[in-house]
């Protein structure tokens, strides 16, 4: 019976969420939806408390337990509490090993992708370019002796071209959307050029000079 109520009581707040979008049922909405959610809940509680009674009074020691022995299809309490611990440790290596195939399986499956995208200078390029922004502006900003400026835009980013070198295990980021003022007050257009260690993730050298990139 509390289960029926409490699955009607969820459905009834999906569909209250789902008139909150019209205006005019939007406070109606809101407090029905409240004092459904607060019903809900003290159903649920109320039968979980049920089933974990019943499992009690079965001879186990709650309805996780008792779900534990009918996945091991034990129907008696005594033998399944004789058995349990094989049964968990069993269930949790297998899990452990599941997991651990599971990340094996997606190691490889990047590791494969990223010797498919180092191939291709925009996919390989384009990958390290946000991280690369980001771990790159604060080192050029302190090549500013006195007041900088950015000047770079949605269409027009901080880091418009780059170099890959060697294998691509570095890859140089170059641009010139910035202005630094000199000790005189004029602002100049600065380029440059960022070292970034894709390995790694992290800067390893950047230099800045004055002048804009060729067109």
């Amino acid at each position: 019976m509390l289960v029926g109520i409490s699955i009607l009581g969820i459905l009834y707040v999906v569909a209250m969420v789902f008139l909150a979008f019209f205006k005019r049922c939007r406070k109606f909405a809101l407090w029905t939806g409240i004092i459904a959610i607060a019903f809900t809940l003290t159903a649920m509680t109320v039968t979980g408390s049920q089933i974990n009674a019943e499992a009690r009074a079965a001879g186990y020691d709650s309805a996780d337990d008792q779900r534990d022995a009918q996945r091991a299809g034990i129907t008696d309490p005594v033998i399944w509490h004789s058995q349990r611990e094989a049964y968990l440790n069993t269930w949790a290596a297998e899990k452990k090993q599941q997991e651990a195939a599971a990340r094996a399986t997606k190691n490889q499956e990047r590791a494969e992708a990223d010797a498919t995208c180092s191939k291709d200078f925009n996919c390989w390029s384009n990958k390290f370019n946000r991280a690369a922004t980001k771990a790159c502006a604060p080192q050029v900003e302190r090549a500013a002796k006195n007041s900088f400026e950015w000047t770079d835009s949605f269409t027009s980013p901080k880091f418009p071209r780059a170099a890959i070198n060697g294998n691509g295990a570095s890859i140089t980021y170059v641009g010139d959307a910035i202005k630094m003022q000199n000790g005189f007050g004029a602002w100049i257009i600065m380029t440059y050029e960022c070292d970034f260690d894709t390995v790694a993730g992290s800067v390893v050298a950047v230099r800045v000079n004055p002048g804009q990139l060729p067109e």
